[in-house]
């Protein structure tokens, strides 16, 4: 059979990776459309086999550019609403992370031309391999992006057994083996090998569904999420601050007596030291129905003059520091070579120190495990409170993202971090969505987007730990690592 490049003049076939690597999205949320995943994957490997290395870096870059292209349209309103650039510097800076970014699968495609056998089954296989060790270099280079994993769009399908198993990379290589799959059924000679690897990825799937990794522990928390809803550029008004404390303090006091009430990432625009006093107010009054109160809240450190994105139980005092800051948004890398970025761009808050310790805190008489907004998509920093904390707690601001894709694919991600965890987890942010997800990944209690409400429920905290907690990453880039090995060592005997 002739590869598919070969059959198509070298425009059309970089056409035809671009508008797959655009359907791929469509499997993420808000869509959702799971088989869009694999189905994309297997039209850009379909037209790798036959290509030059030179040609397939061409094909794996305009798969990247409808990827990326697609995927991360929000860094544009990140940067032109919250961040206040003009509209050129937007503009730029987000076409040129589309860039880089789609670097990754070409880089992929270019070597898999090279020195794997694409037009055989094993090749095939370990181009699987290597989707999973790019997914691994794109969230480990630079900072990390951990954004659009395709481990990711397994939620509510059988193949969500996989998370709890080997992770958001493992499950990712179950789609990129469900691509193959696809690929191979149209290969004559290969056919019963494509049916074969679909039919036994289901049946694995259907089977691991079976198995329970957690067991309820500790008593049911009954919590109120307080989604304030106030505009960006409002909170930093002059009165921004006695403006924010009023909402949340209303809204607070509808919420009736829980367990814990859960204030936003930043929910006030200020130091813990100059709003002490009115939330420590607030906190004793819950506290007399015996409920805490989290509060998303800028600290310091005096003596290193440090400035902390932090997460406060004012009720108790345990304080939380975030460890993963977002590049450009709470710090500038490289702040010496790029400070006239730092001009163009007018970010409050945006020389923030990164915090230390395992995220885990005593809330409501249990051990939790906290993370402020872009830390979900990290998921050692989940993992380090674990197996101790019983559920987890995140607070965000997904205001940055505006009307976009951003705040769907970010409670996705969390979603992800609970099953793989299995653990429920609190989400609080400051423009939605709020939610309770349990430690399947359902989602309990949801809010809108761009809305003033509070949202209540429970969550039954969990104990025991999951295969991707206590292994973290290592069985899926090992499991790739073998493929892709096994695919070189072929295509050398071949010659």
């Amino acid at each position: 059979m002739q590869p598919l490049f070969e059959r198509l003049p070298p425009w059309a076939s970089a056409l035809v990776a671009l508008l797959a690597g655009g359907a791929a999205t469509l499997a993420f949320a808000p869509v959702s459309w799971f088989l869009a995943a694999p189905l994309a994957l297997a039209v850009w490997f379909a037209l790798l086999p036959g290509a030059t290395p030179r040609q397939a870096t061409v094909l794996g870059y305009a798969f990247g550019l409808g990827f990326f292209g697609v995927g991360v349209t929000w860094i544009f309103n990140s940067l032109l609403v919250f961040g206040q650039a003009p509209l050129v510097v937007a503009s730029l800076i987000t076409v040129l992370f589309v860039l880089v970014m789609a670097a990754y699968p070409a880089l992929l495609a270019g070597l898999a031309a090279r020195f794997l056998p694409l037009a055989r089954p094993a090749g095939m296989l370990a181009l699987a391999g290597g989707l999973v060790l790019m997914e691994l270099a794109r969230s480990w280079l630079f900072s990390g992006f951990p954004w659009l994993l395709f481990g990711h769009t397994v939620l509510d399908t059988p193949l969500q057994s996989w998370l709890p198993l080997v992770g958001e990379l493992g499950a990712g290589l179950v789609v990129a083996l469900l691509a193959v799959a696809v690929v191979t059924v149209f290969r004559p000679g290969q056919r019963w090998l494509g049916a074969g690897l679909a039919g036994m990825l289901v049946i694995a799937s259907v089977a691991l569904g079976l198995v329970r990794w957690v067991e309820p522990g500790g008593a049911p928390i009954s919590v109120a999420m307080v989604q304030g809803n106030i505009d960006q550029a409002r909170k930093w008004d002059a009165d921004g601050i006695e403006y924010s404390l009023g909402i949340y303090e209303d809204l607070t006091h509808e919420a009736g007596g829980v367990d814990l009430v859960v204030w936003p990432e930043t929910a006030i625009p200020a130091l813990y030291v100059e709003v002490q006093g009115p939330l420590g107010q607030l906190a004793q009054s819950l506290a007399e129905h015996d409920g805490e109160l989290l509060v998303g809240v800028f600290d310091h450190q005096a003596a290193g003059r440090h400035v902390y994105n932090s997460v406060v139980n004012v009720t108790t005092g345990a304080g939380y520091n975030k460890r993963q800051l977002v590049p450009f948004g709470e710090y500038i890398p490289l702040r010496g070579q790029l400070d006239w970025l730092d001009r163009l761009l007018a970010i409050p808050m945006s020389d923030l120190s990164p915090g230390e310790g395992d995220g885990r805190m005593q809330i409501a008489g249990q051990m939790a495990g906290v993370s402020i907004c872009y830390e979900s998509a990290y998921s050692r920093h989940i993992r380090a409170a674990l197996p101790e904390a019983g559920f987890l707690v995140n607070v965000s601001n997904d205001a940055w993202f505006g009307d976009s894709l951003a705040p769907a694919q970010h409670l996705q991600i969390a979603r992800v971090r609970a099953v793989e965890a299995g653990r429920p987890m609190i989400r609080a942010t400051n423009t939605g969505i709020s939610a309770l997800i349990d430690a399947d990944g359902r989602l309990l209690e949801r809010s809108g987007l761009f809305t003033r409400e509070v949202v209540t429920g429970s969550v039954q905290p969990r104990q025991g730990v999951t295969p991707a907690t206590a292994t973290g990453m290592g069985p899926a880039v090992l499991a790739a690592l073998v493929l892709l090995m096994a695919g070189a060592a072929i295509r050398r005997r071949a010659g």
